[in-house]
């Protein structure tokens, strides 16, 4: 009994058929890694007239780096108003969030809140510019925007 199908649009079926299941992997994964960040950099800033005691913690799931920064007052001459905080976060995507203290005063920045702030963000790996502030009226804020150094 002959075959309806030639070897040639058997092996155009099967061609076709693992460029869509490809093409639907990496689709998946660039969905499944839109909250995956990189801090490049992580600062810890000072813009009040006072020197501050700032509590950061990094995490993600099953891992947490916690950190006491001390900033010197705004305006400093050797810049002790502003620091960076290096760690894993600035080579390895994962979903990081960021809470930090300051006196009676709590930030958390959670990895879909980041990725919310950046343009274009949501489709894969990201890579963010986070600064830590407290402010000149000794509020706590964070300031999100794309990095340019990853």
């Amino acid at each position: 009994m002959p075959s309806r199908y030639s070897r040639r649009r058997l092996a155009g079926a099967a061609f076709g058929g693992a460029s869509a299941f490809l093409a639907g992997g990496y689709a998946w994964n660039q969905y499944a890694t839109r909250r995956h960040l990189r801090f490049r950099p992580l600062e810890a800033v000072n813009e009040s007239a006072d020197p501050v005691t700032l509590e950061v913690t990094v995490e993600r799931e099953g891992f947490e780096s916690p950190r006491t920064v001390l900033l010197e007052a705004a305006g400093d001459d050797e810049s002790g108003d502003r620091s960076h905080l290096p760690g894993q976060w600035m080579k390895r995507a994962r979903e990081w969030s960021i809470r930090a203290e300051h006196g009676d005063q709590r930030l958390e920045l959670e990895a879909a809140t980041i990725t919310g702030r950046l343009e274009g963000a949501g489709w894969g790996p990201d890579c963010a510019h986070v600064a830590i502030v407290v402010t000149a009226a000794g509020d706590l804020e964070g300031r999100v925007e794309p990095s340019e150094t990853c």
